[in-house]
């Protein structure tokens, strides 16, 4: 059996396919005898049209990029689809020349037009389909082809060529694309392939090869894998098939992508799996719909969350490294484990190796596991931030607080971890209070951090909008918008693709304020990382005083705090609760209440802290003035760990760590290992 597995654009071309990693893995461990070939074609895209330019669309690579290549299933969209790509870059403001453009003039032209550099994009495109139509068709019984960063149009295209050459060829497609009532539609109305499989691909594969290999083609009772004759007859939420175990998996193999890389000269990530799915997504479990992100789709193809061992996870991850001596690593999992954070970052610590990492993580992480994971070597990470307005956050579903989206946000400004969030606007029913209170949270408390970026919501069929569109108040929704660009009308009407377009019952709040904002935030803050104070907002400690430097207006204001207020402030470095302070200040007799009120008002008018709540008994408190280093944030979020460890150790009855502010004090001294 000859097993075919493609990645065509438009995966990012600085990680290799995961799902070509995983399956390959999967099937030699499974079928040795099978023979199994990868190909990382996005990569010879990349080559073809210039790196920069591939890169540009990757990132608009569900609208831009999947347009392009529905101009090459559908060649009488063609002029449709130029008009679209010259009005999306227009509106980008990317520069056709100089200084930012991604239009290398040895493939574009001294002199190229977005109607010329769409022609030889188009061009270059349709001959690398019609290439590697040409390599594989005949040579394999079976080609699967994946379908996540804005990849099916292509593998349409390229699916249309391989029938073309070679009608007995089996193709089969899979991937969070081809998810929900997608996959079905598809083989409905195309005949350029065979087999779908929804859910995780590993076992439906292999089934489908094997089923292969002993010359039948029905496929009818295997789980997960949907072909023509049973997609119109497939009932909505059809089961699919998992892996119960996910410590079970084989490594994934990288080696052709790696090759060609190497090759390449690039700069790669090497893509790990830690998890799949999400745990804070529990729809299927429970049964309810709102129990997970209200926007999020990215969860339809797992039915549960899964983790593996922290134990088995490090071990792949040094097994990976010593394969291919990389040691930049990019975890696919959307969102890191819930519980042994710490024993993780530990194990990845004691492998004394030298790890650049990016993770996804929720807000709701301790201070002393995400500095764990920065000893580990996490320098880039994307927050669900989502939204910096209380009522906005429950609206959306997502089970955090503004409070706690500060203190990760500090805290990453603090150690340098790169923070790749977003701020979602335009969720439907959101009221122009929260763009205000947004508004008003970013200029009087998140200013001195790293910049969120404004992203309008965007709906996919699956999220809990969708299914409950009703009650959000949005109608007729249908085939996103953009799609009728690529595709013939009546197709159009009659698919069910992955995102989708609405209509709204009430008129949207305006976020344009909020967008700007952003902008001025970014602006600001890259000025002031410029500088030899890097800081917006920033203080320095010495023990019973202290100094906090406040650039955010653009005059420098200086604060200094002494004795209890000093105290106070620091205790609040990360997130307190009134109780805490009342153990912490008021029963050893150090303040009254009215003390701890009038410096939390004080501070909280001042921006220079956050007050969760209107009342302050059952109200958390975040002071927001960073560390000027890494080293200093180092020693207090120890210190701080150290005396929480303290108090839980001493047992229920003892009412709190009387001595916290001496252990910060002794912790401060000891010498700190940073890891550059």
């Amino acid at each position: 059996m000859r097993i075919c597995l493609i990645a065509l654009p438009w995966s990012l071309y600085r990680h290799p396919s995961a799902a070509l990693g995983a399956l390959s893995a999967y099937l030699k461990q499974q079928e040795p005898g099978f023979e199994v070939i990868c190909r990382s074609d996005f990569l010879d895209a990349a080559v073809a049209l210039g790196f920069g330019c591939y890169d540009k669309i990757s990132q608009s690579s569900y609208d831009v990029g999947e347009m392009l290549y529905a101009a090459l299933c559908f060649p009488e969209r063609k002029a449709q689809v130029r008009d679209f790509f010259i009005s999306r870059m227009e509106e980008s403001g990317a520069p056709l020349v100089g200084r930012g453009s991604f239009l290398e003039p040895a493939i574009y032209g001294e002199s190229p037009t977005w109607a010329s550099a769409f022609d030889v994009i188009h061009s270059r495109l349709e001959a690398h389909l019609d290439r590697v139509a040409e390599e594989v068709a005949g040579r394999y019984e079976l080609v699967g082809l994946t379908t996540c960063f804005g990849q099916l149009f292509a593998n349409l295209a390229l699916s249309m060529r391989l029938k073309r050459r070679s009608p007995e060829t089996r193709i089969v497609l899979g991937g969070s694309t081809v998810s929900e009532r997608v996959g079905p539609s598809l083989l409905q109305e195309l005949d350029s392939f065979d087999y779908v499989i929804q859910g995780e691909g590993e076992q439906p594969l292999l089934a489908l090869a094997r089923r292969l290999a002993s010359g039948s083609s029905d496929v009818s009772d295997l789980k997960g894998l949907i072909s023509r004759e049973t997609a119109g007859a497939l009932p909505r939420g059809a089961p699919f098939w998992e892996v119960s175990d996910v410590n079970s998996l084989p490594i994934s193999d990288y080696s052709e992508y790696a090759a060609k890389a190497e090759a390449l000269n690039i700069f790669w990530l090497m893509t790990v799996e830690g998890s799949r799915g999400c745990w804070w997504d529990r729809a299927k479990r429970t049964g309810n719909p709102k129990a997970t992100c209200h926007f999020c789709n990215l969860n339809v193809q797992w039915n549960g969350y899964r983790e593996k061992g922290a134990e088995r996870l490090v071990s792949e991850v040094v097994a990976l490294n010593e394969r291919y001596h990389n040691n930049v690593l990019f975890f696919l999992d959307n969102i890191i484990r819930l519980k042994g954070v710490d024993d993780f970052a530990r194990r990845l610590i004691d492998t004394g190796k030298d790890f650049v990492i990016f993770y996804e993580m929720r807000a709701n992480i301790r201070p002393h596991e995400l500095l764990l994971l920065w000893e580990a070597g996490v320098r880039f990470v994307q927050f669900g931030i989502e939204s910096l307005s209380e009522s906005y956050l429950k609206r959306i579903g997502k089970g955090t607080s503004v409070i706690t989206n500060l203190q990760v946000m500090k805290i990453c400004h603090e150690l340098g971890i790169v923070n790749g969030a977003n701020l979602l606007t335009d969720f439907p029913g959101g009221r122009q209070e929260e763009v205000e209170e947004t508004f008003a949270t970013i200029q009087r408390f998140a200013l001195a951090y790293e910049p969120l970026s404004a992203n309008r919501f965007w709906l996919g069929r699956g999220a809990t909008v969708q299914v409950l569109n009703d009650e959000y108040g949005i109608r007729n929704l249908r085939n996103a918008d953009f799609y009728r660009v690529g595709l013939p009308e009546p197709l159009y009407e009659r698919l069910c693709l992955l995102d989708l377009s609405y209509d709204q019952d009430t008129p949207a709040a305006d976020w344009s304020s909020v967008r700007v904002l952003c902008k001025q935030w970014g602006a600001a803050y890259a000025a002031a990382r410029a500088t030899e104070y890097r800081h917006l907002l920033t203080y320095l400690d010495s023990g019973h005083s202290m100094r906090i430097f406040d650039a955010r207006t653009g005059v420098l204001r200086n604060v200094v705090l002494e004795g209890l207020a000093r105290d106070v402030y620091m205790f609040c470095a990360e997130i307190r609760r009134w109780e805490e302070l009342r153990r912490e200040f008021i029963e050893p007799g150090r303040a009254d209440a009215g003390q701890l009120a009038e410096l939390i008002e004080t501070w909280n008018q001042q921006g220079l802290l956050y007050r969760e709540g209107t009342h302050l008994e059952g109200g958390r408190f975040l002071s927001l003035a960073p560390a000027f280093t890494p080293e200093m944030a180092v020693r207090r979020i120890r210190a701080a760990h150290a005396a929480e460890q303290q108090r839980r150790g001493a047992g229920a009855s003892v009412p709190g760590p009387r001595h916290s502010l001496q252990q910060v004090g002794d912790a401060v001294s000891q010498p700190v290992q940073v890891k550059a």
